[in-house]
């Protein structure tokens, strides 16, 4: 179930007393798309002076949920920063509904999220890192070119994640 605010602004000009109506229906619920590979190069490559920080999960794995307020407070630390922040999870396309909806609406997530649409797993190592094992949590900071700058495997701490993120913004 998709929720919608409806956001509402007056202004009243002090002259003329005119009242100007301004109503923008904004979806405040997270949405997910499939993504396959030309998707992710495409996510990869296309950054538009903006740095990428995607990680790989899934509902199922117990490290990818308990790392995922991290991601949600990235997101909230850079948005502004030059640092887009996406995510793709590894459960079946078919568990978005049942699953991953709801665990993204209880962490509040603002940023965007995939779902692999991708049939051998081998061709989504082989996009991102051919040396990453396809374990999860895993993730990616590509550079505003596309380049991949960092690779980390397993939980990480948000300390960690900022100082990645930190390290290529400071490249440039």
């Amino acid at each position: 179930m998709r929720q919608h605010v409806l956001i509402v602004i007056v202004v009243c000009t002090l002259s003329g007393g005119m009242n100007i109506l301004l109503a923008q229906n904004i979806n405040t619920s997270p949405s997910v798309e499939p993504i396959d590979v030309k998707g992710i190069e495409h996510l990869v490559h296309i950054r538009n002076g903006k740095i990428l920080f995607l990680n790989v999960w899934a509902t199922w794995c117990q490290p990818c949920v308990e790392e995922f307020p991290d991601l949600v407070k990235l997101y909230n630390d850079y948005q502004n920063a030059g640092v887009d922040i996406a995510a793709i999870s590894v459960d079946y396309p078919d568990e978005v509904d049942s699953k991953i909806l709801p665990f993204l609406a209880s962490q509040h997530v603002p940023f965007k999220v995939y779902v692999a649409n991708i049939k051998k797993d081998e061709d989504l190592i082989n996009e991102l890192n051919p040396s990453w094992s396809g374990a999860v949590p895993a993730t990616f900071i590509f550079d505003a070119n596309g380049k991949q700058r960092a690779f980390m495997f397993g939980q990480k701490t948000l300390k960690a994640f900022k100082s990645e993120i930190d390290s290529v913004l400071n490249s440039r």
